[in-house]
């Protein structure tokens, strides 16, 4: 009988979890940071743009709308087309035409041009945007994904607080405000060739069906919504700007319809129903829109009243600091406070931002009837909302996934980067139709009194999303 002299097979040792290479993933997060920049940074410019283009206030709501109309859209398509066309491919077709559309918004030489290239920039970042996060999740596992995400989390509050800053300082320079814009062409050139270098190429394993009835119906519901409401005023409100109105629930209720339709049929819609079952889903997003409506139309009527009354966009941007900072740092915090206090840290941000709205009400309103301004005296507020909006916007958006886990995961951030996009444009429009409808000498004053009762009647709401024994 013959013995087996063979050796024993040794297992190669385990390779661990996962993980980006550490250039991949630095371009990864600073594709996060080119559309969330555009967010905000076109604010502190506003004035600039009204007086150059000749463009009305109704216009330039337009062009903050027209940017978050279009991305909260397309984005959940954005995301289905990277799960099947690839990753990596969608990220670097977004990131070149960022950079074209943002050179387009630069060169607009009239009001129209310009909101027709914010629309198609919007459309760029619906593309980009999905990809970060996905790519992330594919390219790392374990504690290394567990830290890519954290960074991911401190770069979007980084940026997003220093978007102020940055936009105030170029449209304050010799550049002007067409320098908010075509500074992202260079930028989003640079993280394209680091993108194509290190990141590798991921995708579902099967293309997913993309629902563009419900793209077509969920961007007419916000259309008929916020093109009456931001031109209305300035027209006289003609006939179009009711009709529009009308048919805004008929888009929505089809909307709807569809949905339902495509959901019994086996089809995955555009923002799947079945998402709502969630209970923390459901109650979240009540909550979540009206916080992001209030944030984006307080952000549109601040900066246009301090660009009226003569204040530079660099001059904004720093008034603008301490609440970007404030809402960095209470970010950082949010987890350690959640982890002790649970949802009592919703109903603390509440309180805080509504206090916030009315002080800087009061604040501003000295400064506009003396026409005398000191960063320094709306500093206190403005800390006040940014700490507020933190304590309110980390851990929201944390419990309303936290019940959305395996497939319907994507589907659940999908859904909500939509109702944030959407809350921010449609923000811009109704609460700035308030402040222009008021025609007030306290006009500033009385929409930051109506922006914080809506917080005071949110507040309560958080407490619903209390887990249940």
């Amino acid at each position: 009988m013959s013995q087996d002299t063979s050796l024993p097979t040794v297992a190669p040792p385990s390779a661990g979890p996962r993980r980006m290479h550490p250039i991949a993933l630095l371009a990864t997060l600073a594709a996060a940071v080119v559309p969330v920049m555009s967010v905000f940074s076109v604010n502190v410019a506003l004035r600039q743009i009204g007086v150059e283009l000749g463009a009305s206030a109704g216009t330039l709501q337009l062009v903050v709308a027209a940017y978050g109309v279009v991305y909260a859209a397309l984005v959940v398509i954005g995301g289905r087309l990277g799960d099947s066309f690839g990753r990596k491919r969608m990220l670097l077709i977004g990131l070149a035409a960022f950079a074209v559309t943002s050179l387009l918004c630069s060169v607009a030489q009239d009001p129209g041009q310009l909101v027709a290239a914010r629309f198609l920039q919007g459309l760029s970042a619906a593309v980009l945007s999905p990809q970060v996060l996905a790519s992330i999740h594919a390219n790392s596992e374990g504690h290394h994904r567990t830290r890519a995400l954290g960074l991911f989390a401190a770069t979007a509050g980084l940026s997003s607080s220093l978007a102020f800053l940055v936009g105030g300082s170029l449209a304050g320079s010799d550049l002007g405000w067409r320098s908010v814009f075509w500074i992202n062409t260079p930028v989003a050139l640079l993280v394209l060739i680091g993108v194509a270098r290190y990141l590798p190429e991921t995708k579902a394993p099967a293309r997913t069906s993309l629902d563009w009835t419900g793209v077509a119906l969920l961007g007419a519901t916000m259309t008929l919504l916020i093109f009456p409401l931001t031109e209305g005023r300035a027209t006289g409100w003609p006939l179009w700007t009711w009709i529009c109105l009308a048919a805004a629930p008929v888009a929505l209720a089809a909307l709807v319809w569809w949905q339902l339709r495509l959901q019994r049929r086996g089809s995955l819609p555009l923002l799947p129903p079945e998402l709502f079952a969630f209970r923390t889903m459901r109650i979240g997003l009540l909550v979540a829109a009206p916080v992001f409506v209030t944030f984006g139309g307080f952000m549109f009527v601040y900066a246009f009243l301090a660009g009226s009354h003569g204040l530079s966009p660099l001059r904004i941007g720093l008034s603008l600091l301490p609440m970007s900072l404030g809402f960095f740092a209470a970010s950082m915090a949010t987890s350690r406070l959640m982890q002790r206090f649970g949802m009592s840290v919703l109903a603390a941000g509440g309180v805080l931002t509504a206090a916030g709205l009315v002080w800087v009400g009061f604040v501003v309103d000295g400064f506009v009837s003396t026409e005398v301004y000191s960063m320094w005296r709306v500093a206190g507020p403005m800390v006040a909302i940014g700490v507020g909006t933190a304590l309110l916007w980390s851990p929201l958006m944390g419990v309303i996934l936290s019940q959305v886990h395996g497939h319907l995961a994507g589907l659940g951030g999908g859904l909500l980067l939509t109702v944030m996009q959407a809350s921010l444009g449609f923000g811009s429009a109704v609460v700035g139709s308030i402040y222009f409808g008021l025609g007030a000498e306290h006009a500033f004053q009385w929409t930051a009194f109506i922006l914080a009762a809506v917080m005071v009647v949110v507040t309560p709401l958080t407490q619903l999303l209390r887990p249940r024994a």
